[in-house]
């Protein structure tokens, strides 16, 4: 465990950088600035132009799971779904935790350029984190928690940086936070990953994630970077009439 030593909160010295103007693309969230990094292209053609990507099957069953999940711990559900039965005391407790008042389900984060608090859909919303739940654990601490359905190899990297950002946000939500253990519950594998972060800790790497998203949301050109990873899950490509012609196999 981690001993809390901390008298001031960490983020208030921080001096984030704040554009002049936006681009065309003004608010974000992890998946979109992934997708941006990976080709911008792809995020003119889905952001800009408004071309939606057609959804597929894992990511049709990962929404239906994610609703079990919900419907369960939320009382919706009476028995638990097959789907969730490798997290079974995992959810009983989670399930508990929601009939005491200390879980947050389905929470959709706003925030400001400025990193304050506002809704989801609000003219001034810059960034949007989205999680499964949180669970208040007492004054100080917290736990987020992210439901995976598809492989934990390989989307290590991925999934850090996604745990890092919810860290992040939960500071700035919560003042009164001091400590934060954010956790990915892989239901298919039955496997956990679990990091836990000082606010100070945290707050170290917002100013990276702020540049990286500024950077996005002030974007003017959106070129295209095709390489095999960046295209290998992007519709765009496909088709009689594609809306990408640098897509590669």
């Amino acid at each position: 465990m981690i001993k809390l030593t901390q008298d001031t909160r960490a983020d208030d010295a921080v001096d984030f950088e704040k554009p002049k103007e936006l681009g065309d693309v003004r608010a974000w969230s992890y998946s979109a600035l992934k997708v941006y990094e990976e080709c911008a292209y792809r995020t003119y053609v889905s952001r800009v132009k408004g071309v939606k990507e057609p959804s597929g099957p894992a990511a049709d069953r990962g929404t239906q799971i994610h609703q079990y999940a919900e419907d369960y711990v939320n009382g919706t559900m009476g028995e638990m779904a097959d789907e969730l039965f490798k997290f079974k005391d995992e959810f009983e407790a989670l399930r508990q935790d929601f009939i005491d008042a200390k879980v947050e389900l389905e929470g959709d984060w706003g925030f400001d350029i400025d990193w304050g608090v506002v809704g989801w859909m609000e003219k001034a919303t810059w960034a949007r984190i989205k999680l499964d739940a949180l669970v208040q654990e007492d004054d100080t601490s917290a736990r987020v928690i992210d439901y995976k359905t598809g492989k934990k190899w390989g989307n290590e990297i991925t999934h850090g940086q996604q745990g890092l950002l919810y860290a992040i946000g939960t500071f700035f939500r919560y003042p009164h936070l001091q400590f934060v253990q954010t956790e990915f519950w892989y239901l298919d594998k039955g496997e956990t990953t679990k990091k836990q972060y000082t606010r100070e800790q945290a707050m170290l790497f917002a100013p990276g994630f702020h540049r990286r998203a500024v950077k996005m949301t002030t974007e003017k050109d959106f070129a295209p970077t095709p390489s095999k990873d960046a295209c290998r899950w992007c519709s765009f490509r496909k088709g009689d009439d594609p809306e990408c012609t640098w897509g590669v196999s």
